[in-house]
């Protein structure tokens, strides 16, 4: 059996002009080395963060760092230069695997922008590199310089293109796992794709999102400009199975959404992962077959933990739903307050019975929409209110989707966006950033999207 090195994860929140960053850290006590992940740069696109180009060091990057002095003893760069929210923040297992028969000390990682890597911890030299999930924005790493062989459109200058993976990433900060038993490491991975396009008209903004990205027209993008499409690309979720040392695929479960739990696998070689859409589910770690699962009814993102007690092994996930996917989507009826589940093997509690979905209708108020408005009040919306809200998308998730809120298309919604009438909600006041000629403007757009939507 391989012994996998001691490891532990810290993660904090980093807000500021566009993302989330989450750090993943591993430390070594033989080599006496700390693992760091680090985040992506800000704005997004690089062509308005270093016009000049370059790779931006140690962005996107796993750095080796002596804890006693801090010093940097190496770095590797997944991702230079990185124009597409590819942070190298997820989660970093070290290893010791026999490779070309060979025993290497490894640290392996699969970052956002979906390539495995395999790097000699002891000095970060790239052994190999294979993408674990659909990938166009680069052909391959180029194993001699370490560095991806990029499409020629990757970087989204002349032309609007549909890039794979997107800003979620194919995995995310969400833990993935490595069973020593069978060398497998599992991901709680996702095909992604999202449409990038220069925002010609980008200004620093100090106090929110500022990507340089124009995902809609209305924000900058240049309307002559080419708009390129992958037919290949599509957003689901996938359990994957991967070997470290062939760096390929061994099974892999398509998931009907990308945002699913963190994973434990246990010597027992079983996956557990809890789901989007309410699940804690059991699978074979050497086949992939489900062998249990139950309905909590609320969205998983937590790893489930094992552990005994007088010789009894329990099997706990803590459920919860957030995070910036979470804020504008959910896969179960309602978004419960989070709660602790604990299973044994003869365990004979009942779960809560499901919860009926509640079903709503898009509004359609009173209100003649001015389509001279409709720009304005769409580029409004995408500066300020598409970080946490949806309109008319099927119902939101933390944050509620405009396209069914009763308030707009009322002096309330002014209320709320302006005055703060729901801050203690979490609703933010736009007060000294908006006007109220600009909050009609947004209804105007949000009406017309729900009526669009209703057809």
């Amino acid at each position: 059996m391989e012994k996998a090195a001691k490891t532990w994860t810290g993660k904090w929140w980093e807000y500021g002009g566009g993302g989330t960053v989450w750090d993943s850290m591993a430390y070594d006590p033989e080599l006496n080395l700390l693992y760091v992940g680090t985040g992506n740069g800000s704005p997004w696109d690089r062509n308005q963060r270093s016009p000049e180009g370059g790779d931006n060091l140690y962005l996107s990057s796993i750095l080796a760092i002596n804890p006693d002095s801090g010093e940097l003893v190496w770095h590797y760069q997944t991702t230079p230069g990185d124009s597409w929210d590819f942070t190298a923040t997820q989660h970093i297992i070290l290893s010791d695997l026999e490779i070309d028969g060979k025993k290497r000390k490894v640290l392996m990682q699969a970052p956002k922008n979906g390539f495995f890597y395999v790097l000699d911890r002891t000095n970060g030299k790239l052994i190999s590199a294979s993408k674990y999930t659909y990938v166009n924005w680069a052909k391959s790493i180029d194993l001699k310089t370490g560095r991806p062989i990029e499409n020629p459109l990757a970087r989204y200058n002349q032309a609007n293109i549909d890039v794979a993976p997107n800003f979620n990433g194919g995995h995310n900060w969400q833990p993935m796992a490595y069973n020593p038993n069978l060398n497998l490491v599992y991901i709680p991975a996702r095909e992604t794709f999202s449409n990038y396009g220069q925002d010609t008209t980008w200004k620093y903004n100090k106090s929110g999102f500022g990507t340089g990205v124009g995902w809609n027209l209305a924000i900058g993008s240049v309307k002559s400009r080419p708009t390129i499409k992958d037919k290949k690309a599509k957003n689901v979720g996938k359990l994957i199975a991967w070997d470290p040392i062939k760096q390929k695929e061994i099974w892999s479960i398509e998931q009907n959404n990308t945002w699913n739990g963190g994973l434990l696998t246990t010597d027992s070689n079983i996956v557990f992962q809890g789901t989007a859409d309410g699940r804690i589910t059991a699978y074979s770690g050497s086949t992939g077959k489900l062998i249990w699962q139950a309905n909590l009814q609320t969205g998983i993102l937590a790893s489930p933990v094992t552990y005994l007690v007088d010789n009894v092994q329990y099997l706990t996930v803590i459920t919860g739903w957030g995070g910036g996917y979470g804020m504008k989507n959910k896969h179960t009826n309602y978004s419960l307050p989070g709660a602790i589940f604990t299973f044994k093997i003869g365990g004979n509690a009942i779960l809560p019975k499901e919860i009926p979905k509640n079903t709503k209708e898009l509004i359609n108020p009173y209100w003649k929409v001015d389509t001279n408005k409709l720009v304005k009040g769409e580029e409004l919306y995408y500066k300020f209110c598409a970080t946490c809200h949806v309109v008319a998308e099927g119902g939101g998730g933390v944050a509620p989707d405009l396209g069914y809120s009763l308030f707009v298309g009322t002096e309330t919604f002014q209320k709320i966006v302006l005055d703060g009438l729901l801050l203690e909600n979490g609703m933010p006041k736009f007060e000294g950033r908006l006007t109220k000629v600009e909050v009609k403007d947004l209804q105007h757009f949000i009406i017309n999207r729900a009526r669009e939507k209703s057809k």
